[in-house]
């Protein structure tokens, strides 16, 4: 297993667990970091919006880099 694989498969369980415990902030930012870790800008996006969407709803103080970063690749307007 190489290093990049390790580390999506720990951040899909951080996931999980931010879900379970019902951490609107952590798991807004674990989808963040998913989506700076993409290299597939369609991926990155889908993150992203998840982690903007998030966000929101728990006003996380990146909310708006988030929407940047779904700015910059014209996904929101």
């Amino acid at each position: 297993m190489d290093a990049n694989k390790k580390t999506e498969t720990n951040l899909e369980v951080e996931i999980l667990v931010a879900h379970q415990n019902n951490d609107g902030l952590k798991l807004a930012e674990l989808y963040a970091e998913a989506a700076y870790n993409s290299s597939n800008s369609d991926k990155a996006c889908f993150f992203m919006v998840n982690a903007y969407t998030i966000a929101l709803e728990n006003r996380h103080p990146d909310t708006l880099s988030f929407f940047q970063f779904l700015k910059k690749y014209d996904r929101e307007s």
